[in-house]
């Protein structure tokens, strides 16, 4: 601890008592303790910097992603037609399939569903930007082969209304996974034949169907 003034002015009137090779010792030992003092400090300070200096981030994170190139272009800004075009889906890029698994299934059965896969698939080299109005991505429908509905996925479902995009790359594909579970096919349905049908949201152009069998 760095002495007071009061201490100084203790220690002085003492020197002033003592021989004077004795004094300048005493100079020598207060001059060596400010010496310490400051080299002392000096160092705590460059350890504090060398604390700050070795982040830990720095060993796993690239510089690109803590610092990221500064202007880019961005396809949601500017001119709103420039946009539109931009983000215009050609339909003809995309192709859509559906499969059921089991395609037949009997209502005498304990348990047991029909699990509907639908695919989307980006069959260009271009890359796409679907949109949707809400969270809800597709629709399935279960109809007669006359089409008749017998049961809509959605109509009992809300769904949280923030609009949502999906990025789609060319070559890419996207899959959708629905099951109709066997209670739900004993009160909806009688044995015969039947399609599943699904769309894709905001796009209903991209669909897909099967027909299934339902055994007594």
């Amino acid at each position: 601890m760095k002495p007071t003034a009061c201490e100084d002015a203790c220690a002085l009137s003492k020197i002033k008592e003592i021989p004077l090779n004795h004094q300048v010792r005493a100079i020598v030992l207060r001059s060596m303790r400010s010496l310490i003092y400051f080299l002392l400090g000096s160092v705590l300070l460059q350890a504090s910097v060398w604390s700050v200096d070795i982040a830990p981030s720095r060993k796993v994170v690239p510089d690109k992603f803590r610092n990221p190139p500064g202007k880019r272009y961005n396809i949601f800004a500017g001119d709103p037609e420039r946009v539109q075009r931009a983000n215009e889906v050609n339909i003809k890029d995309f192709d859509a399939s559906l499969t059921v698994d089991p395609p037949r299934i009997s209502l005498s059965s304990e348990e047991g569903e029909i699990v509907a896969k639908f695919v989307i698939r980006n069959k260009s080299d271009r890359n796409y930007t679907l949109s949707f109005p809400d969270a809800q991505r597709y629709d399935l429908a279960l109809v007669t082969l006359n089409d008749d509905l017998i049961y809509l996925w959605s109509a009992d479902k809300k769904f949280v209304q923030e609009t949502g995009m999906s990025f789609l790359n060319g070559g890419e594909m996207v899959q959708f996974t629905q099951a109709l579970s066997l209670n739900l096919l004993k009160e909806k349905c009688s044995p015969g034949s039947y399609k599943i049908a699904m769309i894709l949201s905001n796009y209903p152009e991209l669909k897909g169907a099967q027909t299934i069998t339902i055994a007594p």
